[in-house]
């Protein structure tokens, strides 16, 4: 290639890949593309999703729409992760920031969550998420993802039980 030649454009626009996520969303399978349905579940626009992070930005969604949020300071929330994969249990999207870990749940199955420590996020607070490829340790403004959305909703009774295995490990070796 000479100096003057312009590298070849892949020629997708965010409207192509929004139609190619959404056909490979309808055969079943993830191959790469972004899961669009918990984006619908939301309420959110999924081609405004699409365009913040086609631009390398947060998309905004709302909690408490189609999920629920429930949010826990980091330390704890990394320690649940690790007590629901121990248990066996589904790890649905766990997303982390700087200071907190959301974990998505199904509608109304946290409802009367009574824990100290983590709180359901009000319906209608907007959730700053990272497209699904920013996986921890990478970040984008500091979010990522410690699970990826593709995978079915964390349960919220294992959420509630793992949650409190996490804070009972965390007292017994001092690192609360």
């Amino acid at each position: 290639m000479t100096t003057n030649e312009t590298p070849p454009q892949s020629g997708r626009t965010t409207q192509d890949r929004i139609r190619r996520a959404a056909i490979s969303e309808a055969a079943g399978g993830f191959d790469g593309f972004v899961p669009l349905n918990w984006i619908r579940d939301s309420g959110a626009s999924v081609s405004a999703t699409l365009a913040h992070w086609d631009q390398r930005d947060l998309a905004e969604l709302p909690a408490g729409m189609g999920w629920d949020v429930v949010r826990m300071d980091r330390p704890r929330g990394w320690r649940t992760v690790q007590a629901l994969r121990t248990a066996g249990a589904v790890v649905g999207p766990v997303l982390h920031s700087e200071g907190h870990v959301d974990v998505l749940v199904p509608k109304g199955s946290v409802d009367g969550w009574d824990q100290d420590g983590a709180t359901v996020v009000e319906p209608g607070e907007p959730l700053l998420v990272p497209p699904p490829a920013v996986v921890a340790p990478h970040t984008l403004q500091a979010r990522s993802w410690i699970v990826p959305p593709g995978e079915p909703l964390t349960d919220g009774t294992a959420l509630y039980e793992a949650f409190a295995a996490a804070g009972a490990s965390m007292a017994l070796d001092g690192s609360q």
